[in-house]
């Protein structure tokens, strides 16, 4: 098939660009507990911090586990200052003066975190996010899904399996409780991988 050659068309014609572009990016770091998220983000801030970028780092005011002033590591080694929010709306009154916004356990947020992040791109700030892609019962979590979906970029972590020491996938819960957010560390939490968490599924 023979296709024309229209020198004279252009399919920018129609748009008027501004001259100014703003490279604004969402990025996610996920993946099971233990698997480094909050340090990957803790690294990522620390490293903005030192280009002299100003970085609003929240939390999600539920997450009581180690500080309502800053964001832990699990191992405890890594920590970066933080505001706790109840409301994802709360960011919106807080970004302006930052160049980058970093959110730390972004599933605990509810569905009006996606259109507080797109106004936040949409003003040309960067956003990096880290959170659970999958719950205990290894069902997608929350609003992570939409947010990987709308992301530039996806770091995608795994952790160590307790059984195997295999690539972990899963948070597997070990106590009885059924409600889907149930904040705990290796007293109520497991990584395992694919094969035993199968295995764990069929006893």
């Amino acid at each position: 098939m023979k296709i024309s050659q229209k020198k004279d068309v252009s399919i920018f014609r129609q748009f008027d660009f501004s001259s100014t572009v703003k490279n604004a990016k969402l990025t996610v770091i996920t993946g099971p507990m233990f698997s480094g998220k909050t340090k990957s983000l803790i690294q990522k801030i620390s490293k903005y911090n030192s280009k002299n970028k100003a970085v609003l780092v929240c939390q999600p005011k539920i997450d009581s586990r180690y500080s309502q002033h800053s964001i832990l590591s699990h191992d405890k080694d890594t920590e970066v200052e933080a505001v706790s929010i109840a409301n994802p709306a709360e960011i919106l009154d807080l970004f302006h003066k930052a160049n980058i916004v970093a959110i730390d356990e972004v599933q605990f947020f509810d569905n009006s975190i996606i259109p507080v992040v797109q106004e936040v791109l949409d003003a040309g700030k960067s956003i990096i996010v880290s959170g659970l892609d999958l719950d205990y019962a290894a069902k997608p979590f929350g609003t992570m899904p939409e947010l990987m979906s709308m992301a530039d970029e996806i770091e995608k972590l795994n952790s160590v399996c307790t059984f195997c020491s295999g690539r972990a996938r899963y948070s597997h819960r070990i106590t009885d409780e059924s409600e889907v957010v149930v904040l705990g560390e290796k007293d109520k939490y497991v990584p395992l991988c694919r094969q035993c968490y199968n295995e764990l599924k069929e006893k």
